[in-house]
């Protein structure tokens, strides 16, 4: 039976020393040759009595073929637990992502796909994105497209540089000079205002309007609420799926077609992003504690980031539960930092 209680000093200490040791070497952590390199000043038996300690409390496992133990799901969130208490954020020399490079890129997607790429180089491991749902997004221009005799597409440019198409069946046809109206009247009326603002409330209040011919207006904005009826799932992006290909822990434990399905179709991951875009800061998911899956070798690094106070989006990395924590939590949560100062500037 575990038990519960908590870890005095000592315990404290042992167990995030066996922790690094074992992300460092990938080799069960045995009591003597481990008293020695950490200089401990206590003996092979005094440290077996607290490795056993350790393990009846559930932070370490005992695999049959050694007789060195090795961190649970509940070691590596004590080990990652204390990190997050002592470390302050550090722009590290060799985190690439600036905001001159970011800055290059007009179109918000291709900024993420080089975020999740820098993320993937940098951890080795797989990058991760969620965009910012097209709701929080400004206007900044809108066009309506004739595609055939009932079918337009409705384009609209944001100020974050996202481009929304939507195709809209109409009952009866229009030709383009009319769409050109109707586009010059939308982008003069809604250009500034989020897609959420429009669609509870800015359509409604237009319906109002005089000064601008009736037909004009109605028929722009019953394809505007064709258009805008359904929410979009906001994007996902991914880099580095092949890095988990070459990493013992996940190939061993005959988990990598379940972890690259999980990544690959995407519907579990964004709920699982979504849930973490309302977090603060820096969250790590390990192991069992990512909820829908049952995949023990796996960890999710992840840090919201913001448009101004609006958490709107998460990055991050995912890597096997042994994973280098004291650099993949800086990077990740240094990530959010930059993509949200960036994202706020742009929006201004």
């Amino acid at each position: 039976m575990m038990h519960t209680k908590q870890l005095n000093d000592r315990e404290a200490q042992v167990l995030k020393a066996i922790v690094y040791e074992y992300i460092a070497t990938g080799k069960p952590v045995g009591s003597r040759s481990f008293v020695q390199k950490y200089s401990f000043s206590l003996s092979p038996a005094t440290m077996r009595n607290v490795m056993f300690d350790l393990e009846q409390m559930g932070y370490l496992s005992h695999p049959h073929t050694s007789a060195g133990r090795i961190p649970t799901d509940k070691g590596y969130r004590f080990y990652v637990d204390s990190l997050l208490d002592t470390y302050e954020t550090v722009a590290k020399t060799d985190i690439e992502v600036r905001e001159e490079m970011l800055a290059r890129e007009i179109e918000l997607d291709k900024i993420f796909m080089s975020i999740v790429k820098m993320l993937s180089l940098i951890s080795k491991y797989t990058g991760i994105a969620l965009m910012p749902k097209p709701d929080f997004t400004v206007v900044k221009h809108i066009e309506i497209i004739s595609l055939t005799s009932n079918d337009v597409l409705f384009i609209i440019v944001t100020r974050t540089g996202i481009v929304i198409h939507k195709k809209v069946k109409l009952s009866s046809s229009i030709n383009q000079d009319d769409l050109y109206k109707y586009s010059r009247f939308l982008t003069a009326e809604l250009s500034g205002y989020s897609l959420v603002e429009i669609r509870q409330s800015l359509i409604n209040q237009l319906r109002t309007i005089t000064d601008v011919e009736t037909s004009v207006r109605d028929a722009a904005l019953d394809i505007t609420e064709l258009a805008l009826k359904d929410e979009q799932e906001p994007d996902i992006y991914i880099d580095g799926i092949e890095n988990l290909l070459h990493i013992p822990d996940i190939v061993e434990a005959e988990k990598l077609h379940e972890i690259v399905r999980f990544i690959e179709q995407k519907d579990t991951l964004r709920k699982i992003m979504e849930d973490l875009r309302q977090k603060e800061g820096v969250f790590t998911l390990i192991g069992e504690e990512i909820k829908d899956i049952a995949i023990p070798c796996c960890s999710i690094i992840a840090s919201s980031y913001k448009i101004g106070n609006s958490p709107v989006g998460v990055v991050g990395i995912i890597g096997p539960t042994r994973m280098d924590y004291e650099k993949v939590v800086p990077l990740v949560d240094y990530t959010g930092k930059v993509v949200s100062n960036f994202l706020t500037q742009m929006t201004k």
